[in-house]
């Protein structure tokens, strides 16, 4: 019995890391597919974190930051997925102080991280915090022999290319804790 992708399926994002079931595997992003097995990436936990913060408020000229961010999935090196479908999904972050809801795609090119140097500016007497939205994520398998889901990786982060800046602090976005193995 061999697997191909799964098709017309929706992608969620979970707020924690849900159980190995076939509900989940369906709501994940569709990946490698074997002979022996079916992947899927599945997300959860999305978040933002803090790149960069400037404090410009006692010069009177722009200041600059410079700084390398990565996007894509942190999987170990030893690790190699393929995405097999193009999915997108709308991602809302929710702090006491923001409310941010974005969307992403994810097609091959996130297979592996990327990174690219950006410039942050900010006005004379200002401050400006930059952000990244994150989602945690770890790959699911449907063992074709078995018939049964288990977890594939552990658990790794997907930076994603949204940024963010706001000229205070958002706060502690509500992330439930997770463990990086």
């Amino acid at each position: 019995m061999g697997f191909g992708p799964p098709s017309g399926h929706e992608l969620k994002i979970f707020d924690t890391v849900p159980p190995a079931t076939d509900s989940t595997f369906k709501a994940g992003v569709p990946s490698t597919a074997t002979q022996q097995e079916a992947l899927s990436i599945i997300l959860f936990s999305p978040n933002l974190q803090l790149i960069a913060s400037l404090d410009n408020t006692g010069s009177k000229v722009t200041s600059s930051y410079t700084t390398s961010v990565t996007t894509g999935f942190t999987f170990s090196s030893t690790q190699s997925l393929s995405i097999t479908e193009e999915i997108g999904v709308n991602i809302e972050i929710v702090t006491e102080k923001t409310s941010i809801t974005f969307a992403l795609s994810f097609t091959e090119q996130w297979s592996k991280s990327t990174t690219q140097s950006m410039t942050f500016s900010c006005p004379p007497g200002e401050l400006a915090y930059v952000y990244q939205g994150t989602l945690m994520s770890r790959v699911l398998e449907l063992d074709a022999e078995s018939a049964e889901y288990k977890w594939y990786t552990p658990t790794s982060r997907a930076l994603t290319q949204v940024l963010v800046t706001k000229d205070t602090p958002i706060g502690k976005a509500p992330s439930n804790p997770v463990t990086l193995s």
